[in-house]
């Protein structure tokens, strides 16, 4: 299940290191699988947002199908090497922006 979860720099009084702390906590601890990101300024703060996929509830998910002796397919495996297009029309890397 994808889960939202944002930091503003407005809690640790707008100092980057406090947040990047703060921030890293949260991934050690969690171990969350990171879907999308984005950063945001709001007025004099900076806001971090993040949607992401909670690594221990799937866990949980496939030990309690595995016990019942239901396979579990693994859509989103961790060794995942993007393919290069097959079609010479489709350029294998965007044109440089002028």
């Amino acid at each position: 299940m994808y889960r939202f979860k944002s930091f503003d720099s407005a809690v640790c009084g707008d100092s980057m290191s406090a947040l990047e702390v703060i921030v890293n906590t949260w991934m050690e601890e969690e171990r969350p699988r990171i879907r999308h990101f984005t950063q945001a300024v709001r007025g004099e703060h900076i806001l971090l947002s993040f949607v992401y996929e909670d690594t221990q509830e799937l866990e949980k998910r496939v030990a309690a199908h595995t016990q019942q002796g239901i396979q579990v397919q693994r859509f989103f495996d961790e060794d995942y090497v993007e393919e290069r297009p097959t079609t010479p029309r489709i350029p294998a890397t965007p044109p440089p922006q002028h």
